[in-house]
Formats: structure tokens, C-alpha cells, sequence
């Protein structure tokens, strides 16, 4: 037994808090009684707090019955006397819950009375609905009635009338009617006292009048007033009656009611009063058996956690300090109570072993980056070594190109052109593959017209299309033909490009069909949403995962009848998830598949990009590349051969060759030239170092400097900014390219 607590922290736990535990017990078995008689008190206290609360819920729904009645009386809605029956259903309902609450003798007396309120207010509201309908059939009714009578017989008299003194005298009977009518209405539903004299004024006015050759109108006409004065008398007693039954008798049972619900509120506060009373003493007790016990504890606790201080946290300290060192790189950190037989022990031993495993992970990982930095370096290695000399393979071609020659030349000239950028799409798909692994893709924000692009992707792929005998469809829906939004167009284009050759590559016959849908256009906001169908070979369901995978096909005997890297839709894949897109697969296996994605990108305005491009078209079409004088830096001869025969092209003034850094700094010391291509790697001094000391002089300070080098990742282009250069041509260069690289830059 002594040795297991010897070996183990927790059992030393667990036989310190046992004391603890065995305390707590005692202290439930002293409290129990304590706490009965606290709980039976806060029973108490809960059932007249409820009691309490419904009595004074009750008087407020009287007291909103009351406000409805009101309501009721201007409006007649039968919408409110609905609402004020189901009230007082509610409170009839909630009244007779309080006869099952135990209550003291006056307090039941006090609850019998407002049920007997409560049955006085459902009688009233039964005499209030019958008055109020009363009382609006002589208003709305009866006298509207006598009155629109009246007012037709005095317009047929007025048209009648021969004389225009006799009209007029109908006119003013027909405002006297008017003026009765109005103030009656006012007297009756407003509640304008003031109004009854003038109601009666004008009733002996009309009784008074009398239309000469008129007699029977006449007669009539005062009948209609006996007939108005009667039902108007009426109306007043009816008037009286309804808003004696709802201000006198209801409101006073309403107030009667508050007055019993406040008495009986008091007494529930008393009691709640001497059930506290009782509480208190007992608690008082309890609170001096706790803060007894309390004390008890807190020493021991005390006591314990001085045991634990200098028994465990001391030791933990240690090891904290150790690997706290540990991880910071410092793995000489010395290491104690390896020997104790307990857990910490354990932990030291761990560390021990654990600043052993740090040693040669640190020894891995110097040899990963290691490793890494060498896949780099030949990365870029092996892309300039083989994009040099591709940069004089296509560039002499292209030039070959523009020669005479026999068809055979020209078919094995193609061929050449075709086997070169084959080669180069290989090479780019490494390189991009390379560089979004390594997060070094930025997408560029531009304005995209997916009109002009979806033509450029037709051009481009019309001819192998027809070369299959397939029938190629590209197309969007016709009302969105002008489409024009912000994103990057190149990536775009090389995701399309790689779903429509895919899909050309492996359909035999049928159709290949790229479609683009608007799924959504609000403000400025567009959801794109891009699909490329063929009638192909399909994929098995089981297979479509591994088509993402790089350097692999959904079948290796793919590989082998098509070609290909395997790369270009892990590319594509990665390509959409820097968009926050992806791509989905919809596939049947000799029948065909479906490659889709969405796009969400920003509208471009429209106005202002025809105006920026009719901008751009004049600047092109005043492009005069003849007074240009231009230096080359390049030591490659190929190269400088293919570059000087794309400038002579282009119908360049002057061209001047550097073969080095050295050299195109004591040219630029000597000439002026308008536009340089630097290369980076070159003898002496390099392209980099060239630039700035190139920018140094002033007379150079705004001249255009363009990389013209086979280092095309993401660390070249942005070394080339920094040492000065505005813009990158990537070799193998094209003619394209370059025209556009000395249409944007020439002055």
C-alpha cells in the first residue's frame, strides 16, 4: 500500500481528498435537516408569489378589458369585443384556478368577491353589446335614414322650383338638414354636449318652414322632422344608457375590483413576511454551521496545497522550464527528477526523450529544406536550360516560317512549331504546378469580355475539332452576349483551355460543347456559371477522384493511346480554388462528361471600357516602330538572333546587341536608346545588377527596361522589379508578345 502511494501523485490525491469528502458528508448529514425546513419555506413562498402574481395579472387584463370597452365604443370592431370576450374567458379561467391554492380564510373571502366582480362583468358585457347595437342603428341607421329622405325630397323641390327666391329658400333648408343631421352626429358619437341645443334649434327651424305651392312637400317635411326629433330622443336615451353601463357601472366594478386585488395583495405580502421571518432565523443557524466548516476546509486545503507546493508544482516548474526552452530552439536545457518513481518522473523522462527527438527532427528538417531548396534551384535550372534553347527553336521557326518554302518543308516546319509547344505547354504545366503548390500565384483583377473570349477559345480550337470530325459548340445565352466583369482572363482562359482539350483528346465522335450561364445579377455582383460537355469515353465513377491527382489519368492505357502529363486538371483544380470555386464532375462511362464551375465576380462598366479601348485602338493603330532605337542585352547568339529577327519584323529602326551587362552599361554611357531587353544571366555583370546601374543615370530614368529572360517564376519577375525593370517577356518569346510588350511601352 505504501508503495503505491510512493509510485503515485494520484493516489496521494485521491487520499487528501478523501478527508475532504468524509467532511462533506458530516456536513450534508448536519445541514439536511436545515435545508428541509428552508425548502418548505421557499415552497411557500413560491405558491403566494405565483398566487400573488396572478391576482395582479388578473387585475390588469380587467383593467385592458376596460381600455377595449372603450376601444369598442368609438369603433364597433367586432375584432375588439372578440379580444374582450377571450379576456374575460382567460380571467374566468385563471379566477377559478385560485380556489385550488391553499389560501387563509379572509383570503378566500377576498377571492369570492371578485369572482362575484368578475359574473357582473360578464353580464354587463352581454347588455353592452346589445346597447351598442341599438345605439348604432338609430345613428347609422334610423336617422340617416329620415335624413337622406328629406335631403331627396328637398332636391326634387329645388329642381321643381320655378323661381329662382324659392330654390335658394330650398337651398337653405337643405343646409338646415345638413346642420341637424352633422350636429346630431357630433352630440351622439363625439360626445359634443354643446350640440344638443343646436340640434333642436335647427329642428324648429325646419318644423317652421313652409314652400309656397309646395303644401304636400311641406306637410311631408315636417313629418320627417317630428319623425327625426322622435328617434333622436331616443338615440339620447339609448347614448345615455350604453356610456352609463361603461363609465359608471363597469368602470366602478373595475375599480372595486383593483380595490379587493390590492387587499388581497397585501395579505400575501404579510405572510410572504413571516415566512421570511422564519427563513432567516433558519438560515442564520446554517450560516454559522457553514462558516465553521468553511474554516475547517480552508486550513486544510491550505495545508494541502502548501504539501502539494512543495511536493509537486516546484517539480513541474522545472519541467516547464525545460521544454519552454525546448521550444524556443534551446535544447541544451538541463532536465530534473528523472529518477522519481511517480508521474513526474514519468514527464521528465519524457522529455528527456522528447529534447532527443527535437535533435533529429531539427536534423530532418535542415535536411528537407535542404531538399527543397535543391528542387528549386533545379527548377529553375532546368527551366531556363531548356526554355533557352526553345526560345531559338521557335523563335527560328516562326522566322522560318515567314521564308518561301516547299510544302514539305513547311509540313516538317509544323511539325517542329507543334512538337516545341507541346514541349513548352509540358514545361509551363510543371512550372505552374510547382508554383501553386508553393503559393506563389497571384490572380490579376482585370476586366474580362467573355464574348471576346469565348471567340479567341473558338479560333483556337475550331481546327483540331474539325480535324476529329467533331462538331464543336461555344456559346452563352443570347440576352448576355455583351458580358464584361472583372477577373483574371489568363487563368480563365488556361482552366477552359485544358477542359476543352480534354475533352476534344478523348471524344472520337458526337460534340464537344463549352456553355456559359448567368446563374445570378444583382448590382454590380455575377455568377458565372461555365460548362464543358463532350460525347467522350467518359470515366467510372470510381476513377473520377484520381483524375485530380498529378502525373496520373483515370486509366494509365489513356496515357499511352493520347499522351499528356496528367497535370492539367490538378492545375485547373487548383487554379479554381484560388478563385473560390470548384470543379465539378458529372461523368457515364462511353457516353460522355460534364465538367462545370461557378464563377462570382464583379460587372465592369461598360461605357467606360469601350471608351478606354477605342483609346487603346488609336494608340495602336499610331504605332511607327521606326524611330525606335533599341538595345538587346543577351549572350545567347541564338537568341540574339531570334530577337533581332522579330524587331526587324516589326520594322525596328535600330537595333543594338550587348552581349553582357558590362557592355550594355558602357553602351547606354555612350547612346540613346529608347526601350532595353535585358536579359538576367548573363557574364560579368547580370541583367539585375545592369538595370540599376543603369537607372542611376538620369538620362535613363524613364527609359522602359523589359526582362527577356528564361526565369519565369514568381521570385524572378518580382527580383526584376525591384532592380528596375517595368515589365517581363518570358522565353520562348512570340512575335505576339512582343508587339504588344512595344505597343505598350513605346512613346
Amino acid at each position: 500500500m505504501i508503495t503505491i502511494f510512493a509510485r503515485s501523485i494520484a493516489a496521494k490525491v485521491a487520499l487528501a481528498f478523501s478527508f475532504v469528502v468524509v467532511t462533506l458528508v458530516v456536513t450534508y448529514v448536519v445541514m439536511s435537516q436545515r435545508l428541509d425546513s428552508i425548502e418548505v419555506a421557499m415552497d411557500n413562498v413560491t405558491e403566494i408569489s405565483s398566487y400573488t402574481t396572478s391576482i395582479i395579472r388578473i387585475n390588469k387584463d380587467i383593467i385592458e378589458i376596460q381600455r377595449d370597452v372603450s376601444v369598442y365604443s368609438s369603433s364597433g370592431s367586432d375584432a375588439v369585443f372578440e379580444k374582450i370576450n377571450e379576456n374575460f374567458q382567460d380571467i374566468q379561467t385563471r379566477l377559478n384556478a385560485l380556489y385550488d391554492v391553499d389560501t387563509l380564510k379572509h383570503e378566500r373571502e377576498h377571492i369570492n368577491a371578485l369572482s362575484q366582480l368578475v359574473s357582473q362583468l360578464g353580464s354587463n358585457l352581454d347588455v353592452l353589446s346589445s346597447l351598442y347595437k341599438s345605439r348604432e342603428e338609430l345613428i347609422e341607421v334610423v336617422l340617416e335614414n329620415i335624413y337622406q329622405t328629406a335631403i331627396h325630397q328637398l332636391d326634387d323641390l329645388e329642381k321643381s322650383a320655378p323661381t329662382v327666391e324659392q330654390k335658394l329658400k330650398i337651398v337653405e333648408e337643405i343646409n338646415l338638414w345638413h346642420m341637424l343631421h352633422r350636429n346630431a352626429w357630433l352630440f351622439l358619437s363625439k360626445k359634443e354636449y354643446n350640440k344638443r341645443k343646436e340640434v333642436s334649434s335647427t329642428l324648429r327651424k325646419i318644423s317652421s318652414s313652409h314652400f309656397v305651392g309646395q303644401e304636400q312637400a311641406s306637410t311631408q317635411l315636417n313629418e320627417l322632422a317630428k319623425e327625426y326629433r322622435t328617434s333622436f330622443a331616443k338615440s339620447v336615451q339609448v347614448n345615455r344608457n350604453y356610456f352609463n353601463l361603461v363609465n359608471v357601472v363597469m368602470a366602478g366594478d373595475a375599480i372595486e375590483f383593483g380595490t379587493l386585488a390590492n387587499e388581497l395583495r397585501e395579505h400575501s405580502q404579510s405572510r410572504l413576511q413571516d415566512i421570511k421571518s422564519i427563513a432567516s432565523q433558519s438560515i442564520s443557524t446554517t450560516e454559522n454551521t457553514m462558516n465553521l466548516i468553511s474554516i475547517a476546509i480552508v486550513l486544510y486545503l491550505f495545508l494541502l496545497a502548501l504539501f502539494f507546493h512543495l511536493y509537486m508544482t516546484k517539480a513541474i516548474t522545472r519541467l516547464t522550464s525545460s521544454f519552454s526552452r525546448f521550444l524556443k530552439g534551446d535544447l541544451s536545457a538541463t532536465i530534473s527528477h528523472t529518477n522519481r518513481q511517480d508521474e513526474i518522473g514519468v514527464l521528465a523522462q519524457a522529455a528527456s526523450r522528447f529534447r532527443d527527438v527535437s535533435i533529429d527532427l531539427e536534423k530532418e528538417k535542415k535536411a528537407a529544406e535542404h531538399t527543397s531548396k535543391v528542387k528549386s534551384e533545379f527548377l529553375a535550372n532546368m527551366s531556363h536550360e531548356i526554355r533557352t534553347p526553345m526560345n531559338g527553336i521557335l523563335g527560328m521557326a516562326s522566322q522560318l516560317s515567314h521564308t518561301n518554302l516547299a510544302e514539305s518543308q513547311k509540313e516538317m516546319l509544323d511539325i517542329i512549331m507543334s512538337s516545341g509547344e507541346s514541349l513548352l505547354v509540358i514545361i509551363n504545366d510543371v512550372l505552374d504546378l510547382s508554383k501553386i503548390e508553393a503559393d506563389k500565384i497571384e490572380l490579376e483583377h482585370r476586366s474580362v469580355d467573355l464574348k471576346n473570349m469565348l471567340r479567341d477559345l473558338e479560333l483556337l480550337f475550331r481546327a483540331q475539332a474539325d480535324a476529329k470530325g467533331i462538331d464543336l459548340y461555344i456559346q452563352t445565352c443570347p440576352i448576355h452576349d455583351n458580358i464584361i466583369f472583372i477577373g483574371d482572363e489568363t487563368r480563365i482562359k488556361q482552366i477552359l483551355m485544358n477542359l476543352l482539350g480534354n475533352a476534344i483528346k478523348f471524344t472520337d465522335q458526337g460534340k464537344v460543347a463549352l456553355s456559359v450561364d448567368v446563374i445570378s445579377s444583382l448590382d454590380n455582383k455575377l455568377t458565372l456559371q461555365f460548362s464543358v460537355e463532350d460525347t467522350g469515353l467518359g470515366i467510372e465513377p470510381d476513377r473520377v477522384e484520381k483524375i485530380f491527382e498529378a502525373f496520373s489519368q483515370a486509366d494509365t492505357s489513356i496515357t499511352r493511346k493520347f499522351g499528356g502529363t496528367g497535370l492539367g486538371l490538378t492545375i485547373t483544380s487548383k487554379l479554381l480554388a484560388l478563385m473560390g470555386s470548384v470543379l465539378n464532375v458529372e461523368s457515364e462511362v462511353n457516353k460522355g462528361s460534364k465538367f462545370s464551375f461557378t464563377i462570382h465576380a464583379e460587372k465592369c462598366d461598360l461605357e467606360k471600357l469601350t471608351d478606354q479601348n477605342e483609346l487603346d485602338v488609336k494608340k495602336q493603330n499610331n504605332n511607327n516602330y521606326s524611330d525606335l532605337n533599341i538595345l538587346v542585352a543577351e549572350d545567347n547568339k541564338t537568341n540574339q538572333i531570334v530577337i533581332k529577327g522579330f524587331l526587324n519584323t516589326l520594322s525596328v529602326g535600330a537595333i543594338t546587341i550587348a552581349e553582357d551587362g558590362d557592355q550594355a552599361i558602357n553602351l547606354c554611357n555612350s547612346n540613346s536608346f529608347d526601350l532595353i531587353f535585358m536579359d538576367m544571366q548573363m557574364p560579368i555583370i547580370d541583367g539585375l545588377q545592369a538595370t540599376k546601374e543603369i537607372k542611376k543615370m538620369e538620362s535613363y530614368l524613364n527609359v522602359p527596361i523589359i526582362a527577356l529572360t528564361a526565369n519565369v517564376f514568381e521570385d524572378d519577375k518580382k527580383q526584376c522589379a525591384e532592380a528596375g525593370m517595368c515589365d517581363f517577356l518570358g522565353k520562348p518569346i512570340n512575335l505576339d508578345d512582343l508587339e504588344r510588350i512595344l505597343k505598350k511601352w513605346v512613346k
